[in-house]
């Protein structure tokens, strides 16, 4: 089963700060204190339009949205946003190669240009890790 990936608690408060204001189906909830139901600090994942005795016990802090609704968004700022993927491999003296497993690098590309805005040559296990990295980056440093 396919499942949205969302961007992380941290990204989304830094999001609001700046001024995404999507039209996202989940928001991020945190327990209220001395509710009884965990950590404060740490949020989870809730749809938008339950009731609101469903969510008794938790505040709500800011809208979830998923990494696809900010690489938009961020393009419609000047800045697209991609990972590339990079298959690296070995080969021994006999020619026999084998492959490694794939890697991604995220990199900001200002649109009016297309010049180069990041790219600092770290590799990730999953694109997902690398798109969090490039869009914190692009919220802390360009816009």
């Amino acid at each position: 089963m396919i499942s949205e990936d969302y961007v992380s608690f941290e990204t989304a408060k830094l999001l609001k700060e700046k001024g995404f204001g999507g039209e996202c189906f989940s928001m991020y909830l945190t327990p209220k204190p001395h509710s009884g139901m965990g950590d404060p600090n740490e949020a989870k994942i809730a749809p938008h339009g339950r009731d609101s005795h469903y969510y008794e016990g938790y505040k709500y802090q800011c809208e979830a949205p998923t990494i696809q609704m900010v690489v938009k968004w961020l393009r419609t700022k000047g800045f697209h946003i991609f990972v590339p993927l990079e298959i690296d491999y070995d080969e021994d003296e006999r020619g026999n190669k084998w492959y490694h497993d794939a890697a991604y690098y995220p990199e900001i590309r200002r649109v009016s240009d297309g010049k180069i805005m990041y790219d600092d040559g770290r590799l990730y296990a999953k694109p997902e890790q690398a798109y969090e990295v490039v869009i914190r980056y692009c919220l802390d440093n360009l816009l």
